[in-house]
């Protein structure tokens, strides 16, 4: 049955999939490179975080204040084992820190808009990227992002969202999308 997890899991990759599928030029993502991205966001849920969710859920679930207070107690769990792990992670900048054109530090969310228009994501599912040494510009709230580099486990608090994870950035790829794309952010306008 569906559980939050996968569930999220599944928004995050049709999300970049249907970004990610307007490509005009660089980067040309692959099967391959949607499993990897998905795979990547799942694995900094700790195994078993969701088991609460009862296989036969429903919508209306949603609306329990219990239930409610039992996702958010979810989203705060991170897992300490992912300490130093290389990762490769798509998805979009918020930034935190910004001079002129360059940020220095921003967090990387799994969908477009997150922190600004809609709610943050959970701690487990927001990581702070550093690029202090080597600031990268800065690209538009909907312009898709690959950032590698080691995972640091360990949560931080800024006043858009807190994260869950960090990462010294070693590599990050724009995907740059057409100029006839208009980027849409998912289930924002209740269309998608």
């Amino acid at each position: 049955m569906i559980r939050i997890a996968h569930l999220s899991a599944m928004l995050i990759f049709f999300s970049l999939n249907s970004i990610v599928n307007a490509v005009a030029s660089g980067y040309k993502a692959t099967e391959e490179d949607f499993v990897r991205w998905e795979n990547a966001w799942d694995s900094l849920i700790p195994p078993g975080t969701y088991d609460f969710v009862p296989k036969d859920f429903h919508f209306e679930l949603l609306f329990n204040p219990t239930f409610q207070s039992q996702l958010d107690e979810a989203g705060k769990v991170i897992d300490p084992s992912l300490e130093g792990q290389s990762v490769e992670i798509a998805g979009f900048m918020v930034p935190i820190e910004v001079r002129g054109e360059k940020v220095s530090q921003f967090l990387l969310v799994p969908e477009a808009g997150q922190c600004i228009h809609v709610p943050p994501p959970p701690l487990n599912q927001t990581l702070l990227v550093d690029t202090t040494t080597a600031p990268t510009p800065l690209r538009d709230l909907y312009q898709p992002i690959i950032v590698s580099g080691r995972l640091s486990v360990g949560s931080q608090s800024f006043d858009i969202a807190d994260s869950g994870y960090s990462l010294v950035a070693s590599e990050i790829t724009t995907l740059n999308l057409g100029e006839d794309m208009i980027p849409v952010v998912p289930g924002a306008d209740g269309d998608r």
